[in-house]
């Protein structure tokens, strides 16, 4: 049973035998208690939740040639090659890119690949090809 801090019910929760085998496992190697690990545990779900809708937010002000150098940069393409791809000069790439960092308020494209490395890129590419 979780604790409520706030005077409201408790709650129970059903985990599935995979992730109670982990939890245990987890809080007896750090040597901290089931809740507390469980409490992390929800708290960065919370927080990988937040940031993945400012980055669809963001993804969304992004203007298709905007979004095409974002995803050309995130499969690892360097600038002369999303140029190439493109059909534009690298110092248009440079724009573009200055443009995204600016509006996903990040300062480099690794920290953007870091930011969207769970997206599916390839996939998002392939289907904007036909």
């Amino acid at each position: 049973m979780i604790k409520n801090r706030k005077g409201k019910k408790n709650r129970v929760l059903f985990l599935d035998v995979e992730v109670l085998t982990v939890l245990h496992r987890t809080a007896r190697e750090q040597n901290r208690s089931e809740e507390e690990i469980l409490t992390d545990w929800v708290a960065s779900g919370v927080d990988h939740s937040f940031k993945n809708k400012a980055a669809e937010t963001q993804w969304d002000s992004l203007t298709r040639r905007e979004r095409e150098v974002l995803a050309l940069v995130c499969l690892g393409s360097r600038n002369y090659e999303i140029a190439e791809t493109l059909g534009i000069g690298d110092q248009t790439v440079k724009t573009h890119l200055q443009n995204i960092f600016r509006k996903f308020g990040l300062r480099s494209k690794r920290e953007l690949r870091q930011l969207l490395q769970d997206w599916d890129f390839e996939s998002w590419w392939n289907s904007r090809q036909i």
